[in-house]
């Protein structure tokens, strides 16, 4: 699990750039970054990233005002969350934390036929005010941060760098698995070669990407936007619980050992 977080945010990358419209040889619509045999429980409906993507529904709209999406109360806590980071660095600490530990790690990894080296600083917070702690990394690319109550329920939150613009995901968390909402945001304002996770934006942001899971497995609606016109560019219906990260092709290539 913790090799699969701290590449979180190459993968991330990686995936919008490998979206393309595929079919299996039945003709059916696949998603083209997971195992196409892995798939006969899912409904694809669109797959259409290489072109300008499908009219959004309504009740599609990629905001995050959207009640199809997100309750209200799931729109207060990622809206607390957009604000809660832009000031949070290894001396600034989080609002009512105190800080539990300090220290740097480095990691190495074959990524695309070369190796990277990724160096972070991790900071581990106790909360004052309730029993909860919080782990965050620091990196070149941004931050990963997890945050857990003493039930082990709580969120992880990915704030890096794509292209000159900046990237926001959210995912819920209980008992310390993905449960809920996996949603992404983009704040494209450039930020030109000085960019700081700091300065991004992300309180008009649209989604990009929306995801539901349950224990960790993706159920029910997945969906992609294009940025560009709001178009629907990935749209599939999992009718089970699917194991995402085991069949994802692009994160296996992250994986593969010198």
């Amino acid at each position: 699990m913790k090799i699969r977080y701290i590449l979180f945010g190459l993968i991330l990358l990686l995936s919008a750039g490998n979206l393309f419209s595929q079919t299996n040889q039945s003709g059916k619509l696949i998603i083209p970054f997971l195992d196409s045999e892995s798939q006969s429980n899912i409904i694809v409906s669109v797959s259409d990233d290489f072109g300008s993507g499908q009219p959004c529904p309504d009740e599609y709209t990629n905001t995050l005002s959207n009640t199809n999406l997100f309750t209200p109360e799931q729109q207060i806590a990622i809206k607390e969350v957009f604000v809660k980071y832009k000031n949070v660095t290894t001396n600034s600490w989080p609002p009512g934390t105190m800080l539990a530990a300090l220290y740097k790690t480095n990691l190495v990894i074959k990524a695309m036929d070369r190796m990277v080296e990724a160096e972070n600083w991790i900071a581990r917070f106790q909360y004052t005010n309730c029993d909860a702690h919080e782990e965050i990394r620091f990196g070149k690319g941004g931050i990963l941060a997890k945050y857990r109550d003493k039930s082990n329920d709580g969120y992880n939150v990915y704030i890096g760098r794509t292209g000159g613009g900046s990237v926001f995901r959210f995912m819920e968390v209980k008992r310390d698995l993905i449960n809920g909402r996996l949603s992404t945001f983009d704040d494209n304002r450039p930020q030109g070669t000085t960019w700081d996770y700091r300065l991004a934006d992300f309180s008009n942001a649209h989604l990009t990407e929306y995801r539901r899971y349950t224990n960790s497995m993706v159920i029910g609606k997945f969906l992609m936007w294009n940025l560009q016109n709001n178009n629907v560019i990935l749209e599939a219906d999992f009718k089970e619980p699917y194991d995402f990260e085991k069949h994802r092709t692009d994160l296996r290539m992250l994986q593969q050992h010198p």
